[in-house]
Protein backbone atom coordinates (compact mmCIF):
# COMPACT_ATOMS: atom_id res chain seq x y z
CA UNK A 1 0.00 0.00 0.00
CA UNK A 2 1.04 3.34 -1.22
CA UNK A 3 1.99 5.96 1.65
CA UNK A 4 -1.25 8.09 -0.54
CA UNK A 5 -3.57 5.47 0.36
CA UNK A 6 -2.33 4.91 3.62
CA UNK A 7 -2.81 8.58 4.40
CA UNK A 8 -6.14 8.23 2.46
CA UNK A 9 -7.18 5.62 5.02
CA UNK A 10 -5.96 7.36 7.96
CA UNK A 11 -8.05 10.17 7.26
CA UNK A 12 -11.09 8.36 6.02
CA UNK A 13 -11.36 6.85 9.84
CA UNK A 14 -10.35 10.09 11.25
CA UNK A 15 -13.35 11.37 9.45
CA UNK A 16 -15.60 8.53 10.77
CA UNK A 17 -13.71 9.08 14.59
CA UNK A 18 -15.08 12.56 13.68
CA UNK A 19 -18.35 12.31 12.41
CA UNK A 20 -19.17 9.39 15.72
CA UNK A 21 -17.81 12.19 18.31
CA UNK A 22 -20.03 15.00 16.70
CA UNK A 23 -23.32 12.68 16.73
CA UNK A 24 -22.16 11.73 20.79
CA UNK A 25 -22.16 15.95 21.41
CA UNK A 26 -25.52 17.10 19.40
CA UNK A 27 -26.91 13.72 21.74
CA UNK A 28 -25.31 15.17 24.66
CA UNK A 29 -26.28 18.71 23.94
CA UNK A 30 -29.85 17.60 23.00
CA UNK A 31 -30.12 16.03 26.52
CA UNK A 32 -28.34 18.79 28.54
CA UNK A 33 -30.93 21.96 26.58
CA UNK A 34 -34.02 19.41 27.56
CA UNK A 35 -32.52 19.26 31.11
CA UNK A 36 -31.79 23.22 31.41
CA UNK A 37 -35.36 24.06 29.62
CA UNK A 38 -37.05 21.72 31.94
CA UNK A 39 -35.36 23.23 35.09
CA UNK A 40 -35.96 26.33 33.67
CA UNK A 41 -39.72 25.73 33.17
CA UNK A 42 -39.72 24.09 36.76
CA UNK A 43 -38.44 27.52 38.39
CA UNK A 44 -40.93 29.62 36.31
CA UNK A 45 -43.82 27.39 37.47
CA UNK A 46 -42.51 27.31 40.80
CA UNK A 47 -42.43 31.39 40.64
CA UNK A 48 -45.71 31.25 39.87
CA UNK A 49 -47.19 29.68 42.90
CA UNK A 50 -45.13 31.30 45.03
CA UNK A 51 -45.98 34.53 43.81
CA UNK A 52 -49.62 33.32 44.42
CA UNK A 53 -49.00 32.34 48.41
CA UNK A 54 -47.08 35.20 48.78
CA UNK A 55 -49.14 37.92 47.49
CA UNK A 56 -52.68 36.39 49.44
CA UNK A 57 -50.16 35.74 52.79
CA UNK A 58 -49.55 39.58 52.52
CA UNK A 59 -53.06 40.67 52.01
CA UNK A 60 -54.20 38.93 55.32
CA UNK A 61 -54.21 40.57 58.70
CA UNK A 62 -52.04 38.38 61.53
CA UNK A 63 -53.23 40.57 64.35
CA UNK A 64 -56.76 39.57 63.29
CA UNK A 65 -56.77 36.17 62.59
CA UNK A 66 -54.49 35.33 65.55
CA UNK A 67 -57.72 35.68 67.90
CA UNK A 68 -59.86 33.69 65.29
CA UNK A 69 -61.42 30.15 67.19
CA UNK A 70 -63.82 28.12 65.44
CA UNK A 71 -66.71 29.92 67.22
CA UNK A 72 -65.95 33.42 65.59
CA UNK A 73 -65.74 31.95 62.26
CA UNK A 74 -69.22 34.30 61.72
CA UNK A 75 -67.00 37.15 62.57
CA UNK A 76 -66.36 40.09 60.65
CA UNK A 77 -62.78 39.70 60.68
CA UNK A 78 -62.87 35.79 60.04
CA UNK A 79 -65.10 36.48 56.81
CA UNK A 80 -62.85 39.40 55.82
CA UNK A 81 -59.98 36.75 55.53
CA UNK A 82 -62.43 33.73 53.75
CA UNK A 83 -63.35 36.08 50.81
CA UNK A 84 -59.87 37.43 50.31
CA UNK A 85 -58.53 33.40 49.80
CA UNK A 86 -62.26 33.24 48.23
CA UNK A 87 -61.08 35.62 45.01
CA UNK A 88 -57.84 33.81 44.83
CA UNK A 89 -59.76 30.90 44.56
CA UNK A 90 -62.25 32.10 41.68
CA UNK A 91 -59.79 34.16 39.77
CA UNK A 92 -56.49 31.92 39.25
CA UNK A 93 -55.99 28.55 38.17
CA UNK A 94 -55.21 26.24 41.08
CA UNK A 95 -57.24 23.50 42.76
CA UNK A 96 -57.24 24.89 46.21
CA UNK A 97 -56.07 27.89 48.77
CA UNK A 98 -56.32 27.78 52.63
CA UNK A 99 -54.87 29.10 55.83
CA UNK A 100 -53.46 27.58 58.52
CA UNK A 101 -52.49 28.18 61.97
CA UNK A 102 -49.93 26.31 64.41
CA UNK A 103 -51.00 23.56 66.23
CA UNK A 104 -48.42 22.28 68.47
CA UNK A 105 -45.37 20.04 68.17
CA UNK A 106 -44.99 21.55 65.04
CA UNK A 107 -47.91 21.11 63.34
CA UNK A 108 -50.90 22.95 61.81
CA UNK A 109 -54.58 22.76 61.40
CA UNK A 110 -56.84 24.31 58.73
CA UNK A 111 -58.33 28.00 60.00
CA UNK A 112 -60.08 28.90 56.56
CA UNK A 113 -60.98 27.11 53.52
CA UNK A 114 -63.10 28.68 50.71
CA UNK A 115 -63.47 25.57 48.92
CA UNK A 116 -67.21 25.54 47.70
CA UNK A 117 -67.71 21.76 47.28
CA UNK A 118 -65.33 20.02 50.00
CA UNK A 119 -63.82 22.50 52.43
CA UNK A 120 -61.43 21.59 54.91
CA UNK A 121 -62.46 21.59 58.68
CA UNK A 122 -61.62 23.74 60.67
CA UNK A 123 -59.26 22.62 63.12
CA UNK A 124 -58.44 19.66 61.02
CA UNK A 125 -54.76 18.79 60.64
CA UNK A 126 -52.93 18.86 57.31
CA UNK A 127 -50.14 16.61 56.56
CA UNK A 128 -46.58 18.10 57.00
CA UNK A 129 -44.19 18.05 53.62
CA UNK A 130 -40.64 20.02 53.42
CA UNK A 131 -41.95 23.10 51.91
CA UNK A 132 -44.61 23.38 54.96
CA UNK A 133 -41.48 23.22 57.36
CA UNK A 134 -39.67 25.35 56.12
CA UNK A 135 -42.80 27.89 55.65
CA UNK A 136 -43.12 27.42 59.51
CA UNK A 137 -39.52 28.49 59.79
CA UNK A 138 -40.13 31.79 58.05
CA UNK A 139 -38.94 30.34 54.34
CA UNK A 140 -41.52 30.68 51.84
CA UNK A 141 -41.41 27.27 49.57
CA UNK A 142 -42.85 25.07 47.23
CA UNK A 143 -42.61 21.23 47.36
CA UNK A 144 -39.89 19.40 44.99
CA UNK A 145 -41.80 16.34 45.03
CA UNK A 146 -46.01 15.82 44.93
CA UNK A 147 -47.90 14.17 47.89
CA UNK A 148 -51.29 12.86 47.67
CA UNK A 149 -54.37 13.27 50.32
CA UNK A 150 -58.18 12.68 50.45
CA UNK A 151 -58.33 15.20 47.75
CA UNK A 152 -56.05 14.78 44.81
CA UNK A 153 -51.81 14.71 43.83
CA UNK A 154 -50.97 18.13 44.57
CA UNK A 155 -47.79 20.17 44.21
CA UNK A 156 -48.00 22.73 47.01
CA UNK A 157 -46.41 26.14 47.82
CA UNK A 158 -46.66 27.98 51.28
CA UNK A 159 -45.91 31.41 52.87
CA UNK A 160 -46.03 32.43 56.49
CA UNK A 161 -48.41 35.63 57.58
CA UNK A 162 -47.13 37.43 60.72
CA UNK A 163 -48.96 40.31 63.17
CA UNK A 164 -47.82 43.40 63.91
CA UNK A 165 -45.09 42.22 66.26
CA UNK A 166 -43.40 40.01 63.95
CA UNK A 167 -44.91 36.60 65.22
CA UNK A 168 -45.94 33.95 62.93
CA UNK A 169 -49.80 33.71 63.13
CA UNK A 170 -50.25 31.70 59.99
CA UNK A 171 -49.19 30.43 57.03
CA UNK A 172 -50.61 30.32 53.45
CA UNK A 173 -51.00 27.19 51.35
CA UNK A 174 -51.81 26.83 47.67
CA UNK A 175 -52.40 23.66 45.61
CA UNK A 176 -51.66 22.96 41.96
CA UNK A 177 -52.97 19.68 40.15
CA UNK A 178 -49.32 17.15 40.26
CA UNK A 179 -50.58 16.29 36.52
CA UNK A 180 -50.96 19.73 34.97
CA UNK A 181 -47.79 20.76 36.50
CA UNK A 182 -46.02 17.51 35.17
CA UNK A 183 -47.56 18.19 31.51
CA UNK A 184 -46.17 21.36 31.60
CA UNK A 185 -43.03 20.54 32.76
CA UNK A 186 -42.55 17.48 30.24
CA UNK A 187 -44.51 20.06 27.44
CA UNK A 188 -41.32 20.86 25.59
CA UNK A 189 -39.49 17.30 25.76
CA UNK A 190 -40.71 16.72 22.24
CA UNK A 191 -40.22 20.31 20.99
CA UNK A 192 -36.18 19.28 21.92
CA UNK A 193 -36.24 15.86 20.48
CA UNK A 194 -37.27 17.58 17.52
CA UNK A 195 -34.64 20.21 17.25
CA UNK A 196 -32.01 17.35 18.02
CA UNK A 197 -32.86 15.44 15.44
CA UNK A 198 -32.23 18.14 13.04
CA UNK A 199 -29.44 19.47 14.20
CA UNK A 200 -28.02 15.99 14.20
CA UNK A 201 -29.11 16.00 10.27
CA UNK A 202 -27.68 19.31 9.93
CA UNK A 203 -24.24 18.17 11.43
CA UNK A 204 -24.18 15.17 9.74
CA UNK A 205 -24.25 16.91 6.48
CA UNK A 206 -21.95 19.80 6.63
CA UNK A 207 -19.22 17.22 8.15
CA UNK A 208 -19.28 15.56 4.85
CA UNK A 209 -19.08 19.34 3.45
CA UNK A 210 -16.73 20.58 5.52
CA UNK A 211 -14.08 16.86 5.51
CA UNK A 212 -14.51 16.93 1.51
CA UNK A 213 -12.90 19.93 1.21
CA UNK A 214 -10.68 20.35 3.91
CA UNK A 215 -8.31 17.63 2.78
CA UNK A 216 -7.80 19.83 -0.37
CA UNK A 217 -6.18 22.53 1.73
CA UNK A 218 -3.74 20.63 3.66
CA UNK A 219 -1.16 20.63 0.85
CA UNK A 220 -1.70 24.65 0.84
CA UNK A 221 -1.68 24.77 4.92
CA UNK A 222 1.54 22.64 4.71
CA UNK A 223 2.98 24.85 2.58
CA UNK A 224 2.60 27.91 4.46
CA UNK A 225 3.90 26.14 7.91
CA UNK A 226 6.90 25.59 6.17
CA UNK A 227 7.10 29.19 5.32
CA UNK A 228 6.73 30.13 8.54
CA UNK A 229 9.40 27.93 10.04
CA UNK A 230 11.97 29.17 7.76
CA UNK A 231 11.02 32.61 9.01
CA UNK A 232 11.32 31.50 12.71
CA UNK A 233 14.73 29.91 12.22
CA UNK A 234 15.90 33.69 10.63
CA UNK A 235 14.74 34.81 13.47
CA UNK A 236 16.61 32.48 15.56
CA UNK A 237 19.79 33.12 13.70
CA UNK A 238 19.01 37.20 14.45
CA UNK A 239 18.61 36.63 17.79
CA UNK A 240 22.08 34.55 18.29
CA UNK A 241 23.97 37.37 16.32
CA UNK A 242 22.89 40.33 18.31
CA UNK A 243 21.81 39.55 21.72
CA UNK A 244 23.76 36.52 22.35
CA UNK A 245 26.88 38.49 20.75
CA UNK A 246 26.71 41.01 22.95
CA UNK A 247 27.03 39.07 25.87
CA UNK A 248 29.36 36.69 24.44
CA UNK A 249 31.56 38.00 27.12
CA UNK A 250 30.37 37.49 29.69
CA UNK A 251 31.35 33.88 32.04
CA UNK A 252 29.93 31.25 30.43
CA UNK A 253 27.10 30.41 33.33
CA UNK A 254 25.82 33.88 32.60
CA UNK A 255 24.74 33.72 29.19
CA UNK A 256 23.85 29.79 28.40
CA UNK A 257 20.47 30.22 29.26
CA UNK A 258 19.86 32.91 26.66
CA UNK A 259 22.10 30.72 24.25
CA UNK A 260 19.55 27.64 24.75
CA UNK A 261 16.77 30.49 24.29
CA UNK A 262 17.42 31.41 21.15
CA UNK A 263 18.88 28.10 19.45
CA UNK A 264 15.84 26.09 20.75
CA UNK A 265 15.64 22.34 20.97
CA UNK A 266 15.63 20.08 18.73
CA UNK A 267 12.75 17.51 18.45
CA UNK A 268 12.60 14.35 16.24
CA UNK A 269 9.18 13.06 15.52
CA UNK A 270 8.22 10.31 13.72
CA UNK A 271 4.89 11.48 11.76
CA UNK A 272 2.40 9.25 10.36
CA UNK A 273 0.30 10.94 8.09
CA UNK A 274 -0.77 14.55 7.16
CA UNK A 275 -2.08 15.18 10.09
CA UNK A 276 0.76 14.38 12.57
CA UNK A 277 2.85 16.37 9.80
CA UNK A 278 0.26 19.12 10.59
CA UNK A 279 0.02 18.90 14.19
CA UNK A 280 4.01 18.40 14.77
CA UNK A 281 4.84 21.27 12.49
CA UNK A 282 2.53 23.71 14.82
CA UNK A 283 3.61 22.69 17.85
CA UNK A 284 7.45 23.40 16.70
CA UNK A 285 6.53 26.59 15.96
CA UNK A 286 3.84 27.47 18.45
CA UNK A 287 6.95 26.14 21.42
CA UNK A 288 9.35 28.44 19.62
CA UNK A 289 6.84 31.54 19.65
CA UNK A 290 5.91 30.98 22.82
CA UNK A 291 9.58 31.00 23.84
CA UNK A 292 10.42 34.25 21.81
CA UNK A 293 7.24 35.92 23.77
CA UNK A 294 8.39 34.81 27.43
CA UNK A 295 11.73 36.41 25.99
CA UNK A 296 10.70 39.47 24.80
CA UNK A 297 8.64 39.76 28.16
CA UNK A 298 11.81 39.75 30.25
CA UNK A 299 13.83 41.47 28.17
CA UNK A 300 11.20 44.20 28.66
CA UNK A 301 12.63 45.13 32.03
CA UNK A 302 15.63 43.40 31.91
CA UNK A 303 18.93 45.18 31.86
CA UNK A 304 21.09 43.45 28.83
CA UNK A 305 24.17 43.80 30.24
CA UNK A 306 24.14 43.22 33.73
CA UNK A 307 20.42 41.05 33.92
CA UNK A 308 18.84 43.15 36.68
CA UNK A 309 16.00 44.87 36.33
CA UNK A 310 16.58 47.88 33.87
CA UNK A 311 15.67 51.81 33.57
CA UNK A 312 12.05 51.14 32.13
CA UNK A 313 10.82 48.79 35.46
CA UNK A 314 12.70 51.61 37.32
CA UNK A 315 10.46 54.23 36.10
CA UNK A 316 7.57 52.24 36.98
CA UNK A 317 8.60 51.37 40.75
CA UNK A 318 9.45 55.40 41.29
CA UNK A 319 5.43 55.86 39.73
CA UNK A 320 4.57 53.61 42.47
CA UNK A 321 6.45 54.98 45.21
CA UNK A 322 5.24 58.72 44.12
CA UNK A 323 1.47 57.19 44.43
CA UNK A 324 1.98 55.63 47.43
CA UNK A 325 3.93 58.90 49.14
CA UNK A 326 0.56 60.86 47.85
CA UNK A 327 -1.73 58.06 49.43
CA UNK A 328 0.70 58.21 52.82
CA UNK A 329 0.96 55.03 52.62
CA UNK A 330 4.20 54.80 51.69
CA UNK A 331 7.50 52.50 53.52
CA UNK A 332 10.44 51.69 51.79
CA UNK A 333 14.24 51.82 51.75
CA UNK A 334 16.34 52.11 49.32
CA UNK A 335 20.21 51.61 49.07
CA UNK A 336 22.66 53.17 46.20
CA UNK A 337 25.89 51.18 45.08
CA UNK A 338 28.31 52.25 42.86
CA UNK A 339 31.46 50.13 41.74
CA UNK A 340 34.60 51.89 42.61
CA UNK A 341 37.63 51.97 39.96
CA UNK A 342 35.65 50.96 36.80
CA UNK A 343 37.20 53.35 35.20
CA UNK A 344 40.51 51.99 35.83
CA UNK A 345 39.32 48.56 35.35
CA UNK A 346 38.36 49.27 32.21
CA UNK A 347 41.38 51.06 31.06
CA UNK A 348 44.16 48.65 32.35
CA UNK A 349 42.02 45.13 31.81
CA UNK A 350 40.10 46.04 28.84
CA UNK A 351 36.27 45.79 28.31
CA UNK A 352 35.76 42.39 28.52
CA UNK A 353 36.62 42.77 32.31
CA UNK A 354 34.61 45.71 33.32
CA UNK A 355 31.69 44.06 31.93
CA UNK A 356 32.29 41.29 33.54
CA UNK A 357 32.88 42.95 36.54
CA UNK A 358 29.59 44.80 36.32
CA UNK A 359 27.68 40.80 35.44
CA UNK A 360 29.19 40.22 38.68
CA UNK A 361 28.39 42.84 41.12
CA UNK A 362 24.92 42.36 39.45
CA UNK A 363 24.55 38.92 40.69
CA UNK A 364 25.08 39.38 44.14
CA UNK A 365 23.00 42.40 44.64
CA UNK A 366 20.09 39.93 43.62
CA UNK A 367 21.62 37.62 45.81
CA UNK A 368 21.53 39.93 48.60
CA UNK A 369 18.51 42.07 47.69
CA UNK A 370 16.37 39.31 45.66
CA UNK A 371 15.75 39.70 41.85
CA UNK A 372 12.82 41.77 42.09
CA UNK A 373 14.11 44.36 44.12
CA UNK A 374 17.52 45.53 42.35
CA UNK A 375 17.66 47.94 39.21
CA UNK A 376 20.53 48.93 36.47
CA UNK A 377 20.08 52.60 36.49
CA UNK A 378 23.08 53.90 34.71
CA UNK A 379 27.15 52.88 33.80
CA UNK A 380 27.91 51.00 36.64
CA UNK A 381 25.50 52.22 39.26
CA UNK A 382 22.73 50.05 41.02
CA UNK A 383 19.51 51.18 43.07
CA UNK A 384 17.61 48.32 45.58
CA UNK A 385 14.20 49.45 46.60
CA UNK A 386 13.17 47.16 49.85
CA UNK A 387 9.20 47.89 50.16
CA UNK A 388 8.37 47.59 54.17
CA UNK A 389 12.10 47.65 55.27
CA UNK A 390 13.99 50.07 57.67
CA UNK A 391 17.36 51.81 58.34
CA UNK A 392 18.29 48.21 60.46
CA UNK A 393 17.21 46.01 57.75
CA UNK A 394 19.58 47.72 55.57
CA UNK A 395 22.30 47.92 57.95
CA UNK A 396 21.71 44.13 57.48
CA UNK A 397 21.78 43.63 54.07
CA UNK A 398 25.14 45.68 53.26
CA UNK A 399 26.61 43.00 55.60
CA UNK A 400 25.45 40.30 53.90
CA UNK A 401 26.86 42.08 50.72
CA UNK A 402 30.04 42.59 52.03
CA UNK A 403 30.43 38.63 52.66
CA UNK A 404 29.38 38.03 49.18
CA UNK A 405 31.80 40.56 48.16
CA UNK A 406 34.48 39.31 50.01
CA UNK A 407 33.75 35.78 48.69
CA UNK A 408 33.63 36.60 45.16
CA UNK A 409 36.96 38.71 45.45
CA UNK A 410 39.07 35.52 47.24
CA UNK A 411 38.16 33.46 44.11
CA UNK A 412 39.79 35.77 41.42
CA UNK A 413 42.85 35.23 40.56
CA UNK A 414 43.00 38.67 38.46
CA UNK A 415 44.66 41.75 39.87
CA UNK A 416 41.13 44.01 39.67
CA UNK A 417 38.82 43.47 43.00
CA UNK A 418 35.17 43.88 43.50
CA UNK A 419 34.70 46.89 45.16
CA UNK A 420 31.42 48.67 45.94
CA UNK A 421 30.45 52.29 47.85
CA UNK A 422 26.96 52.21 48.87
CA UNK A 423 24.23 54.11 50.54
CA UNK A 424 21.40 54.26 51.87
CA UNK A 425 18.25 55.80 52.88
CA UNK A 426 14.56 55.43 54.15
CA UNK A 427 11.56 56.96 53.36
CA UNK A 428 10.72 59.64 55.87
CA UNK A 429 7.09 61.79 55.13
CA UNK A 430 8.81 64.42 57.61
CA UNK A 431 11.29 65.57 55.01
CA UNK A 432 10.34 63.46 51.94
CA UNK A 433 8.03 64.97 49.97
CA UNK A 434 8.47 62.71 47.08
CA UNK A 435 10.60 59.63 46.10
CA UNK A 436 13.24 62.11 44.29
CA UNK A 437 14.11 63.75 48.30
CA UNK A 438 15.33 60.26 49.27
CA UNK A 439 17.27 59.35 46.18
CA UNK A 440 18.97 62.88 46.83
CA UNK A 441 19.72 61.58 50.22
CA UNK A 442 20.39 58.18 49.59
CA UNK A 443 23.26 59.68 46.74
CA UNK A 444 24.62 61.74 49.01
CA UNK A 445 25.28 59.41 51.17
CA UNK A 446 26.63 56.88 48.81
CA UNK A 447 28.97 59.96 47.39
CA UNK A 448 30.80 60.02 50.88
CA UNK A 449 31.41 56.53 50.94
CA UNK A 450 32.78 56.20 47.62
CA UNK A 451 35.12 59.78 48.58
CA UNK A 452 36.17 57.80 51.89
CA UNK A 453 37.19 54.79 49.18
CA UNK A 454 39.17 57.19 47.52
CA UNK A 455 41.27 58.86 50.22
CA UNK A 456 42.78 55.30 50.59
CA UNK A 457 43.01 54.72 47.10
CA UNK A 458 44.22 56.14 43.66
CA UNK A 459 41.14 57.03 41.47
Amino acid sequence: MSNLQKKMKTGKINFIMALVLLLATIIVMGVVLMTMSKNALREQVEGRMLDVSNSAAAQLNGDELKTISLLERESEEYQRAYNILHKYNDNIKLEYIYALVPYGDGNFTFAIDPDDEEPAEYGELIEMTAALKKAANGVPSVDKVPHNDEWGRFYSAYSPFYDSQGELVGIVGVDFDADDYDDTLNSYREVAVIIAVIAMMIGIVLSFVIMSKNRRNFAEMLSKINDLETEIQHLDNSLVNTSIKKLALLPANGNEALKTLAAGEMKKISVRNEYDEVNTSLENVYEKLKKYISYVDRTAYTDEITGVLNKAAYREKINELDDSIKNGNAAFAIGFFDINGIKKIYTRFGFEAGEEIMFECAKLLNNVFGASNVYHITGDEFIAIMDGKGLIDMDNYVARLDKEISVYNSGQNGEYKLSVARGCAVFDPSKHEDYRHVFIDVKANADRNKEFYYTKHDK
